[in-house]
This record gives structure tokens, sequence and C-alpha cells, in this order.
């Protein structure tokens, strides 16, 4: 699992714990921390698994 999956998976439990479920970030968190396709889709189509323009 990747650190960055790792911190999705945080963000998603830290909002389940504080009931903030309906949210589009909720919705994201929870998709990313499964390894699943980013549903907010960002402009770098090069890395559908991520926020992030940085690869590596």
């Amino acid at each position: 699992m990747s650190t960055e999956i790792r911190n999705w998976d945080v963000v998603a439990k830290a909002m389940e714990a504080s009931g903030a479920t309906s949210s589009q970030m909720y919705q994201r968190a929870k998709a990313l921390a499964q390894g699943k396709l980013d549903p907010m889709p960002t402009s770098f189509p090069e890395a559908p698994y991520s926020i992030s323009a940085i690869t590596g």
C-alpha cells in the first residue's frame, strides 16, 4: 500500500468517525483509499489514481 493510499484511508476513516460521509470529499477519499479511480478527476489524466501532479 502506497503512502498516498494510506493517507486517503486516514482521511476517509476520520470523516467516518465524525459522521461526515455525505460529501464529495468523503466519496473521493473512500475511493482512493480502496485503490479505485478518482471520482473527481483532475487535469492530470496520466495519474487517474492520484490528485498529485508529481509522479514517483
